[in-house]
């Protein structure tokens, strides 16, 4: 079983401040207050102690794991309109979709240490179709401020390989993120219409190979990532442009018989 250190530590938090001072005349109360306060640094102290053996148990373990699955097809419809929330102006967002997947072959494998993590997938005759529409009407504070995200796609592949290893820490890392196509047809839109957020994304091509390669870094909260992409006897091309509170991405890619692209992406 894996434990979340940092939520440990985060629940050690919230129960430390729980704490609060009060002075009684009565001696009863007083010593009543002072066993409370006991007890919340007692589960204060349980938690610690849980993050703080969990971590000392990674340093001196790994963990590695593979799975595989042949004739996989799943469908997965979604309606929820949530009449009653919209009635008493909530900020809970009415959507409708549906998706289905299907894969001959679906194999991978994983790999953890403490400051190393890679995962791999193979995907052998894949299919893949979905699409979402999401109306959200109201704010926390039942003012009136719409936002509608839509999104479809499709998509078809021979073949299907992905791998990312990540080093360092949950505050500190890299991380590379690997994967290539033989054989695919695919397209997909997306568009998000509110007043923090405007976005739109396209494309819409096939080719006999292509691959992708991004590389992020994370360092105190700020992350900058760069994704770059190729292809060859494709024909096709991409577009998409985003912005939204403290993020920004802007990308691009037109091909045919080769293609490149790129994409930036910057949080703060």
């Amino acid at each position: 079983m894996d434990i979340d250190t940092s939520l440990c530590r985060q629940y050690a938090g919230r129960i430390h401040a729980l704490r609060s001072q009060f002075f009684f005349t009565e001696r009863v109360l007083a010593d009543r207050h002072q066993t409370i306060l006991a007890q919340i640094e007692s589960l204060r102290q349980f938690f610690l102690n849980m993050a703080n053996q969990a971590e000392a148990n990674e340093n001196r373990r790994f963990s590695m794991s593979s799975y595989s699955s042949l004739g996989n097809a799943a469908v997965d419809p979604d309606l929820d309109l949530h009449l009653f929330s919209q009635i008493l102006r909530k900020d809970v967002p009415m959507s409708v979709g549906a998706s289905f997947g299907a894969s001959y072959l679906h194999t991978g494998s994983s790999f953890r240490a403490k400051y190393l993590e890679n995962t791999n997938h193979v995907d052998v005759g894949n299919a893949q179709a979905s699409g979402e529409c999401s109306l959200n009407l109201w704010t926390k504070d039942k003012k009136f401020d719409p936002s509608l995200s839509l999104s479809a796609q499709v998509g078809v592949s021979l073949l299907d390989v992905s791998s990312r290893t990540k080093i360092g820490t949950d505050r500190i890392n890299a991380a590379l993120n690997l994967s290539g196509s033989v054989g695919t047809a695919k397209a997909s839109a997306s568009a998000v219409l509110s007043r923090h957020e405007q976005s739109f994304k396209a494309q819409a091509h096939v080719a006999a190979l292509e691959g992708e390669a991004k590389l992020a870094f994370n360092i105190f909260g700020v992350s900058v990532s760069l994704t770059t992409s190729g292809s060859l006897m494709s024909a096709g091309a991409d577009v998409s442009y985003e912005h939204k509170n403290r993020e920004w991405e802007f990308g691009a890619k037109l091909g045919f018989i080769a293609g490149l692209g790129f994409k930036l992406n910057v949080k703060y």
